[in-house]
C-alpha cells in the first residue's frame, strides 16, 4: 500500500478506537437524551386551520381534497 491508504487507515483506525474509549467511559460526546414536561400535542392543518388531519386508531388520516 502507499504511503496515503496507510495514513488514511490509520486515521480511521485511530477514530473507532477513540469512540470505543470514550463509550466505554461513559459516553463522552453522546448523552442520553431524557424528556422533559408534559405531552405535547400537535395538530396537522391546513393553512387556513379549517381542513386538519385525525387520528382514527393508529393511523394518521390526511384526506387530499382538490384546491379551490
Amino acid at each position: 500500500m502507499d504511503k496515503f491508504t496507510k495514513g488514511i487507515l490509520t486515521v480511521i483506525a485511530v477514530g473507532i478506537i477513540g469512540l470505543n474509549v470514550q463509550m466505554m467511559n461513559g459516553g463522552g460526546f453522546i448523552t442520553k437524551a431524557h424528556a422533559v414536561g408534559n405531552v405535547q400535542k400537535v395538530t396537522i392543518c391546513d393553512e387556513n386551520g379549517f381542513s386538519c388531519a385525525y387520528v382514527d386508531g393508529a393511523f394518521l388520516n390526511v384526506k387530499n381534497f382538490p384546491a379551490y
